[in-house]
This record gives C-alpha cells, structure tokens and sequence, in this order.
C-alpha cells in the first residue's frame, strides 16, 4: 500500500497536511507538459531585473521558488499540492515519525491567519495554554498575515531551548494574548485512550496517523475491550491526517469486511480500498466518531469508512474536505512537489474535497472551551466530567452509552 500524508501546519513543523501517499524520486513518463508564454514570462523577469528597486531580493533563488509556488497555487488545490524547500520536506518527514522541533500546535492557514487546530499533549504550547481556535497574529513582533508561504514555519522554529514570543488572538478575549514559549524536540504519541469518567465507553484519542500508530488503535481497542468497554469514542478532532495504511489499520479493529474509501485517477474510474478482513478486534460493540473542522485526510477516510460501513455514528463539526491523495516527488536540489494525483471518495462514493464530511449530528464546542484530552479523564470525577466543557464529546459519550443498553438483550430471570 501506498503511504498517505497530512494537510496542515504544525507549528513544530508547520506542514499543512493533504494525505499524502508516497514519497517518490523523480518523476514517471507525463504526458506533454502545459503550455507556457515563455516570451510573457521571460519579459516580466527582464523588466524585473531591469527596474524592480529592491535589487536584493533578486539573489539566490527567490524568484525561482515564487514561480514554482505560483504554478502551485494556480492549481487552486489549496491547501493540498504544495511546494516544499528542503527544509520543510525534512520537518515533514520527521512529523510522520512522532517527531517535531518548535512548539508543538497544528495550525491551518486557509483564511490568512493562522488559526491552531489542536495543541499537542505536553508540548511547550500545551504548557503555557495555547488552545485550540486561538490566532497566532504576531511571531517575535512579525505580523504573520503578511508572511509569504512558507515562512511561518521558519520563524517558530528553532533550536530547542530558545525563546519564541507569540502574539494570540483568542476568541472571547478583547485583548491580544502575548506569550513567550521555549522551544523544544516534541514527541508526539499519536494514540491514548481512557474510560469516560462515570461510564465504562473508551474515549480513543488519535492525533495523527504517524508511523505505528494504526497498530496503537488495535492496541487501545483490545485493551479497552478486555477491560470491559460498552463501546467507543474515536476523538478524531484536529487530526490532521497521516498515512493509508496505518489508517487502514485502525479500520481494520471495527470492521471485518468493507471498502475504506474508494480512489480515482484522471480520467478513470474509481477503484476500492478495502479493509484487512482479518484484522477486526470489536466488530460489533457502538462507535462514535468524533469530528471537527481541524479533521482532514487520513482522519477524514477513518470517519467515513466506518458510518458507510454501518459502524460509527458522525458526531460534532463539518470536517476539512482534503479529497486529494498526494504523491511527494523529490526535486533535484532536495526540495519537493506534494502532488494531488488522486481523488478519494467515500465508500458512498461522495467525494469530500472542499466539502468535508457532514456529521450525523452537529454539537459545536461552546466559545473558547477546551477540548478534553483522555489524560484529563483519569483524574476527573463523573460530575467533573458532566460539568465539564467539553460539549461534543459528553455527547459522544452518551450516544454509545444509549447504543450499547439497546444492544444489551434483557435478562430472562428479571420480571419487568
């Protein structure tokens, strides 16, 4: 199986994730390259060269990256095909690992502004209490509305140990927010799990779909299960996608048969993904998939695999939309091209590009809650849980809690 990639940007590493499939040297036999006004082009550079004021900003390779990120963006796949310098293709590579360098928040940049998704758990963000919704508006006094592409990333990461100030607007809040956080190397543990405080359903939190962590699911699944669960929340909010498989994978722990989502190529018909049919742990037991619009990609394949296949109840935001599967082909001076070369549907066969999913029941997060992490839930009581919040989920949980008494059989022995 082809390997997938993500969409966004984490601030660790800023990388705005897409699914991303394959990291490919070189490039196949294409078809005749588009056209180009080769003589419009080259007398834009000239004039440029001749009389632009700023004669500095002409050295090195800037104008070749512009033009590049240009092409890119004329494609109109926001947010999806990207141009990588070589730096960003390293931080990316190392994000698919569970590694990052910075401070530890996803970030998506659509609307111009920065906007944090999800904050990783025990990160430096985490500690000095980003949170999700917040805009990081100002990166050590730079303005980040005026960044090129790029170069968000470029300021917020850093050796670890130094200091980056950041100023953030949050939602609620009047005045901005400075904050100062001290960078570091970031683990991400991209799966956890916990009991719902007062309820035997397993919250199953998924950050990302990282290198091993579809195993983790069928991990946290069996444990759950032998533990007694009446069934499952996958907290999917903020998870920026990842890898197929490893998505694939942890399908495979609620579903004993199925397509996962369905490919199409140019101009050809669509083909089916289909789940191990001999992976499954819990096929049976109620699952509710817990989404919000920081949900994308491999993310976004999970959630519908399992309510198309009649396994999961789509709770919470409209998602995303990434519907384009990438491949990441190398250039010649180490830098990279995320090409969307394929679309996915839905095993329904609706395609979610730009759309996103739309949940069987929206429950939005109140105004500047925040989410909870399955860590929270080993310290929290049943009415802490109750007062907490944390909207979505407690409604998640209830849903399962609902499904599982109906699939419970009456006991014979008791008289109604």
């Amino acid at each position: 199986m082809t390997r997938p990639y993500f969409r966004r940007v984490l601030i660790a590493s800023l990388a705005v994730p897409a699914f991303t499939i394959t990291s490919v040297p070189g490039l196949a036999a294409a078809e005749e390259a588009p056209a180009l006004d080769e003589e419009l082009i080259a007398e834009v550079l000239e004039l440029i060269a001749d009389r632009y004021v700023n004669g500095d900003v002409l050295e090195g390779d800037n104008l070749s990256v512009g033009a590049i990120r240009g092409m890119v963006e004329a494609l109109g796949d926001d947010g999806h095909t990207q141009y990588l310098t070589e730096e960003e293709y390293k931080v990316e590579q190392e994000v698919l690992q569970g590694r990052v360098a910075g401070i530890g928040v996803v970030v998506d940049e659509r609307s111009g502004a920065p906007v944090v998704i999800s904050v990783v758990d025990g990160s430096p963000a985490d500690r000095e209490g980003l949170q999700a919704g917040d805009v990081i508006a100002t990166v050590d006094g730079v303005e980040t509305a005026r960044l090129p592409e790029g170069e968000l990333g470029d300021l917020v990461r850093g050796k670890p140990g130094s200091l980056v100030k950041l100023g953030i607007e949050r939602p609620g809040e009047a005045a901005m927010l400075y904050v100062g956080i001290f960078r570091a190397d970031v683990e991400i543990d991209p799966v956890s799990w916990a009991m719902a405080p007062g309820s035997d359903v397993a919250v199953i939190r998924i950050v990302q779909f990282s290198v091993g962590s579809g195993y983790q699911v069928l991990e946290a699944v069996e444990q759950a299960r032998d533990e007694g669960a009446s069934g499952y929340v996958l907290d999917l909010r903020g998870n920026p996608g990842g890898l197929v498989n490893e998505t694939l994978n942890a399908a495979s722990a609620f579903l004993d048969e199925g397509v996962a989502f369905l490919e199409r190529s140019r101009d050809a018909d669509p083909v089916e993904v289909r789940v191990d049919p001999d992976g499954a742990i819990d096929p049976d037991r109620p699952v509710v998939a817990l989404v919000d619009y920081g949900t994308a990609s491999s993310a976004e394949i999970l959630a519908a695999a399992l309510h198309d296949n009649g396994r999961a109840t789509i709770v919470g935001e409209q998602t995303f939309g990434t519907g384009t599967i990438l491949n990441t082909l190398r250039l010649s001076d180490g830098s990279a091209l995320r090409l969307g070369v394929r679309e996915w549907l839905t095993p329904a066969g609706e395609g979610v590009f730009r759309v996103g999913l739309t949940p069987d029941e929206e429950v939005l997060m109140p105004l500047g809650a925040t989410r909870l992490d399955t860590v929270d839930m080993l310290t929290l009581t049943a009415v802490d849980f109750e007062n907490s919040a944390d909207v979505p989920l407690r409604h998640a949980v209830r849903l399962v809690e609902a499904e599982a008494r109906s699939q419970t059989p009456p006991d014979p022995t008791v008289r109604p």
